[in-house]
């Protein structure tokens, strides 16, 4: 995370930008003692490896990051470097879901904003604007673990609060970013969750083929015995499975961040302060009044919140579809049931010679099963027999000329080949 080293001090920046100065050397240099962050071994805190030059006025304070022996980075750099890896990542994933071929400009033009947005916050972040925070003294940018830490905030909704941009400027380029960060991110994520969601419905369905002709021939001979309604049937039991699941991923991500925030050397949070601090950053209200106070707990803040978050919306929304499936049971009324029966009947029965009664051809019984089953509603069925009525001739049927003629698409649709 090299910073810009200005052209009041370009000599001496240069050799400490080029030469590899002991850290004791480059701590002589320095004229604040948080110029630069040290490590045990008294090297320079990785991810802060190239000293900088700043203004007099302009404080850099770096936190200590954990060194990899004979590698030019940190374990924590190498986490965030993965972190930003995964969310450029997205847009592929999109393409190994619904294949390339089937992608549309929509989906192109939003993965091409998603990578430019990403690309164009991390310069922002890490080179041009400037943050204070509660973490290190003065203003200065933020190296790539912490601009990784305060994205995974953005995308989440937490917002910690204990690092905010310094000036004006940089206040209004976040909130922008922050806006088009949540509509491309959400807009993809969602469908990528979906699109997976779908798969693993599919990996553990029954395969039809499995059935032999028989098998198939029998199921539709009791299919055709079952009433339309069982009206004698209990109610169909309400799965609690989803909601089960959901409540299960989420609290193990609770417990996994209760762990880390309590034993992880530098955090060291009480128990009740972990529990504390895992929900209210996983609900995504973050009052901040706890927060990572180590890079290792930025980089692993930024995964933990992605996760514990989306593992939280799983479970409200399989709440919320659990309580609607038992309000629906408990509104369930059986009377009004029955009058929209004999209501559907008197609509669909006719007069037949050949019965000496009221009674339903195919069509009649057709119309009365899509309507008992709320399949379309009265008004749907009406319109549909309008326009039939409409397009009919005089013996009452349709040419097929006519239907594709009135009823088909233009010309010009058929000869488009489809994405």
């Amino acid at each position: 995370a090299m910073q810009r080293c200005p052209s009041w001090a370009g000599a001496l920046a240069a050799g400490v930008c080029v030469f590899p100065w002991p850290a004791a050397a480059i701590g002589a240099l320095a004229s604040s003692p948080s110029f630069l962050s040290f490590s045990a071994g008294g090297h320079v805190a990785a991810g802060v490896r190239a000293a900088s030059w700043q203004v007099p006025s302009e404080v850099l304070d770096y936190n200590e990051e954990t060194d990899i022996p004979g590698l030019p980075f940190s374990v924590e750099f190498f986490f965030a470097a993965m972190f930003v890896l995964l969310m450029a990542s997205v847009p592929a994933i999109l393409v190994v879901l619904i294949g390339g071929g089937k992608l549309t400009k929509a989906h192109k033009i939003e993965s091409a904003c998603l990578i430019v947005w990403l690309t164009t916050a991390l310069f922002l972040f890490t080179k041009v604007l400037k943050f204070n925070s509660s973490h290190w003294t003065g203003s200065r940018p933020l190296t790539l673990v912490e601009a990784v830490y305060l994205l995974s905030q953005i995308l989440t909704t937490v917002g910690y609060g204990d690092i905010t941009p310094a000036f004006p400027r940089g206040q209004v380029w976040v909130a922008v970013n922050v806006i088009l960060a949540l509509c491309l991110y959400g807009s993809l994520i969602m469908e990528v969750v979906q699109l997976i969601g779908q798969r693993l419905e599919k990996a553990f369905q029954l395969h039809d083929s499995e059935l032999d002709e028989m098998g198939v021939e029998t199921a539709r001979r009791a299919l055709a015995q079952r009433p339309l309604t069982e009206w004698d049937a209990p109610l169909p039991p309400i799965d609690k499975m989803p909601l089960i699941k959901s409540a299960a991923a989420f609290s193990f991500f609770a417990t996994v961040g209760v762990l880390f925030w309590h034993y992880f050397p530098g955090e060291g949070k009480t128990w009740l302060q972990a529990v504390y601090m895992s929900i209210i950053t996983l609900s995504t209200v973050g009052f901040g009044w706890f927060n990572a106070t180590t890079e290792g707990g930025k980089v692993f803040g930024a995964f933990w919140m992605l996760c514990g978050v989306a593992a939280l919306a799983g479970v409200i929304g399989s709440f919320v579809d659990l309580m609607m499936h038992i309000k629906a049971a408990e509104r369930r009324d059986e009377h009004e049931e029955k009058l929209k029966f004999f209501r559907f009947v008197k609509l669909c029965t006719r007069p037949i010679d050949s019965l000496n009664d009221n009674g339903m051809d195919s069509y009649d019984f057709l119309k009365f099963g899509v309507l008992l089953k709320g399949i379309a509603t009265e008004e749907e069925l009406q319109a549909i027999e309008e326009r039939f009525a409409e397009l009919a001739g005089p013996n009452g049927t349709v040419r097929c000329s006519k239907l594709v003629e009135l009823e088909g698409p233009p010309s010009g649709l058929l000869n488009t080949p489809r994405a």
